[in-house]
């Protein structure tokens, strides 16, 4: 099973730009207001009258929330994430896109993002198998979360006084890349993942641009490990969230749908 949507977001406009026109706008391929919109339109800067369209599988425009965008995107990929298939949510998009308030969110539940709500609906199905099984499968949960910052990986479940200049280092194993000694922590439950999350999204780089007085200067994924016990049979699968900056895409990470690993 394999299959990759790309999925475009409008962010409402900030308080700064509140006395600008808004010009970019979500729109269907058929002009049916009631379909699911698959085209952001913008208005070319030299001529009014032409428009550029661009597709994506699906566009949600600023009026979209989070939970919309959960529950058609993300919430269908869970069952393939259980039956040992590896998933990955990418965000990607200049300073100021509305990235991080996609993947992290705010802390009411409303505003709550995608990281979050997968690891929600994630621990529910566990204890509803483990339910199901009458004691005879057992699933458990481990996170890692590390940044590249400089072309440099370092591991943020770590204090940032115990990174060395060097970073982490990259192995590949068998065609898939590994980043050696990077920390995995036992999670279960969602109180005690938004404890970890919390405190390892301190140690991020962040510095202020033009855009955002407290942007994100670092690619942060965030990786947890669903282990599926079955009598002798184990089954593992990984879900990823990545909250990109633009400025340089780690592509030797994510060619190989990189595995951490402790060892």
């Amino acid at each position: 099973m394999g299959g990759i949507r790309v999925v475009a977001r409008i962010r409402p406009q900030q308080s700064t730009e509140f006395q600008r026109d808004c010009i970019v706008s979500a729109a269907s391929t058929d002009g049916d207001s009631s379909a699911q919109p698959t085209l952001v339109r913008i208005p070319s800067f030299k001529n009014e009258n032409e428009i550029y369209s661009f597709q994506f599988s699906s566009v949600y425009d600023q009026d979209s929330t989070q939970q919309t965008i959960f529950d058609n995107e993300i919430s269908p990929t869970i069952k393939h994430l259980f039956n040992g298939f590896d998933v990955t949510i990418f965000a990607y998009g200049v300073t100021g896109t509305g990235k991080t308030h996609t993947m992290r969110g705010g802390k009411t539940l409303a505003d709550r993002g995608i990281i979050p709500r997968l690891l929600s609906s994630t621990y529910r199905r566990c204890r509803k198998m483990e339910k199901d099984s009458a004691g005879n499968t057992s699933v458990d949960i481990t996170l890692s979360y590390y940044e590249i910052y400089n072309d440099k990986v370092f591991d943020l479940l770590e204090a940032p006084e115990k990174r060395t200049q060097t970073g982490l280092q990259l192995r590949d194993n068998g065609g898939k890349t590994v980043v050696v000694g990077l920390t995995e922590r036992p999670c279960e439950s969602l109180k005690e993942f938004e404890k970890i999350y919390d405190e390892a999204n301190v140690n991020r780089s962040t510095s202020a641009t033009k855009l955002n007085a407290h942007s994100s200067r670092s690619h942060a994924i965030l990786c947890f490990k669903v282990t599926m016990t079955t009598g002798d049979e184990v089954r593992v699968s990984t879900a990823s969230g990545t909250d990109s900056t633009t400025a340089r895409t780690p592509w030797k990470l994510f060619a190989n749908k990189e595995i951490p690993n402790s060892n």
